[in-house]
């Protein structure tokens, strides 16, 4: 392995990919953000499509204007922290404000500031012999967006195939592991945007162009066509810059109630302000998160089911909530994406496991992302893939 250092490459367009591949499927990945570039999987017939949105060079990946933030791993902080600030006690005891956070969406910061670890160069560390695993590391430096002291984070990708003897779906595992030298927030989340359909709405798909034939005709496949299950009762509201306002609300009878599966686009919640887009951009209190014996293990937590393709994607973690976003701001000029593919809004939906939002200012209500010296940060995914054929 030709260890990648964490600089940009010289020809300024190259993402460095590494790939990974057990039967069932093939993952790309970049040190650029640490960043899931493909995911390929088979649909119900055998065809192989990429499910995760993205870009063909690292320009696009870098980019500021509009920022998706397809496949990377964002941090510091993932989601937004209120008014770009935060207060905390440090070692000796002494309550302190860090109040030079960059706000990056209205007056909140988001997933980590203006340059946050999805736009930084990743060292690769280690890559198995056989090809299924890749760890990449950085260290974010004390003061970094604001945030204090040094944080040293480490990712693991891992592919697993189906053990039940089928070959019909694989696993891909994701360990986050963060330590820190002074205390400070840390919640890193997956940001990869999923099309079940293909990362084009399954219009023109590879396994299209594999078989000779195009896609005329066949309807664009959005994130509102996708049927979803999340494991939550409860679901945090939020305020009209998308902030959590420290309640948990019920989601029976609700938009909000993914509790027995059902297609995302049947039910929308209201608009909260005239810019509103439409969608879900909301986190959802897991279940198996209440059961202190039980907040280390790894749970499901979402299914997704795509009629057309067959597709299944099982999303499992051992964290406290989950964010489902939907593309909601997705499209214009800046969003076409790998091989010319236009994506429009909805295009693809997130399911960011996660603390809560802003939970650094909400530690009396939510569960705490302070991390302190001595103590280490896991965050555990899993993202199973399967297909099934008609009835």
């Amino acid at each position: 392995l030709e260890i990648a250092m964490a600089e940009p490459p010289a020809s300024g367009d190259s993402l460095k990919t590494i790939v990974l591949a057990v039967p069932g499927i093939e993952v790309h990945v970049s040190p650029f953000g640490a960043t899931l570039v493909k995911i390929l999987v088979p649909d119900k017939h055998g065809d192989v499509d990429d499910v995760a949105l993205g870009y063909d060079n690292f320009a696009s990946y870098d980019g500021t204007e509009e920022r998706p933030y397809f496949g990377a791993i964002v941090g510091r902080v993932a989601n937004r922290i209120a008014s770009a600030k935060f207060s905390l006690v440090d070692e000796d005891g002494v309550a302190k404000t860090y109040d030079t956070l960059v706000a990056n969406n209205g007056p909140n910061c988001l997933h980590g500031g203006g340059k946050g670890f999805d736009r930084y160069w990743w060292t690769v560390a280690s890559k198995s012999e056989d090809g299924t695993s890749v760890r990449l590391t950085r260290v974010s430096p004390n003061g970094e967006e604001g945030f204090p002291g040094q944080c040293a984070v480490d990712v693991e990708y891992r592919l697993e195939p189906d053990r039940s003897g089928n070959g019909n779906g694989a696993t891909l595992h994701t360990t986050m592991t963060a330590t820190v030298n002074q205390p400070c927030p840390v919640n890193l989340a997956q940001h990869t945007y999923f099309n079940l359909a293909g990362h084009n709405g399954g219009v023109g798909g590879d396994s299209e162009i594999k078989k000779g034939g195009g896609a005329s005709g066949m309807k664009k496949i959005t994130a509102m066509d996708h049927h979803l299950r999340v494991d939550a009762d409860t679901y945090t509201p939020v305020d009209e810059t998308c902030v959590p306002t420290g309640e948990l609300v019920a989601v029976k009878s609700t938009p909000f109630d993914f509790t027995v599966m059902r297609k995302i686009g049947d039910l929308l919640p209201p608009k909260t302000n005239d810019d509103d887009p439409t969608g879900f951009d909301h986190n959802y209190a897991l279940r198996r998160y209440d059961d202190d014996a039980k907040k280390k293990e790894t749970h499901v937590c979402a299914e997704v089911f795509e009629p057309r393709s067959g597709r299944h994607l099982e999303v499992s973690c051992n964290t406290p909530g989950v964010q489902l976003y939907t593309g909601n701001f997705l499209g214009g000029g800046a969003h076409v994406g790998k091989n010319g593919a236009p994506y429009h809004k909805h295009q693809g939906l997130c399911l960011e496991t996660q603390h809560f939002p802003d939970s650094v200012n909400q530690g009396d209500k939510f569960a705490t992302c302070v991390l302190r010296p001595g103590q280490t940060y896991v965050h555990a995914m899993k993202h199973r893939f399967w297909a099934t054929k008609d009835d």
